[in-house]
């Protein structure tokens, strides 16, 4: 009896930690669908990129992320810097300008990373995956999907 109940504890517990997991990939954006691999994988079908430009993207992908990623860990530090301006009994000026400096190296590291990850992007595609690609960015990912051209559900005609 003993064996029985410990077997269905076990099931629901199975059965729990299933359900969390495919939640908490498919809302949170690491994962499922809609994170930015499964949008990845879209794109990649919808370029009908080989595997060569994939690893193109995917490695321009990664350092984009990492980039923006070092963007976003100065953020504490910019917060902190402008509070203790604000806190002084005078305006202190001279904590923003060090601040400042920062963020113009890190914007100048992001925008060579961006212009270098986009020129490897460029050379990997061939000139109707790169116009299919301009397309997508400059109307946003549901272009095609709604019967403004494109390959879409509504889509009138595919690029050739």
């Amino acid at each position: 009896m003993f064996g029985f109940f410990f077997g269905t504890a076990c099931l629901a517990g199975l059965i729990f930690a299933l359900r969390h997991r495919r939640w908490h990939h498919s809302h949170h954006g690491r994962g499922g669908r809609w994170g930015w691999r499964g949008r990845m994988r879209w794109l990649f079908e919808r370029l009908d990129t080989s595997p060569g430009q994939e690893k193109v993207f995917v490695k321009a992908a990664d350092e984009l992320t990492e980039a923006f990623d070092k963007l976003r860990d100065e953020l504490r530090n910019t917060r902190a810097a402008i509070a203790q301006a604000l806190r002084g009994e005078q305006f202190d000026g001279g904590s923003l300008r060090e601040l400042h400096e920062k963020h113009d190296a890190l914007l100048a590291q992001l925008r060579e990373t961006m212009r270098t990850a986009m020129a490897q992007v460029h050379e990997s595609l061939d000139p109707r995956q790169r116009r299919e690609l301009a397309d997508l960015i400059e109307h946003g990912f549901g272009y095609g999907y709604r019967g403004h051209g494109g390959c879409g559900w509504r889509g009138g005609y595919r690029y050739v």
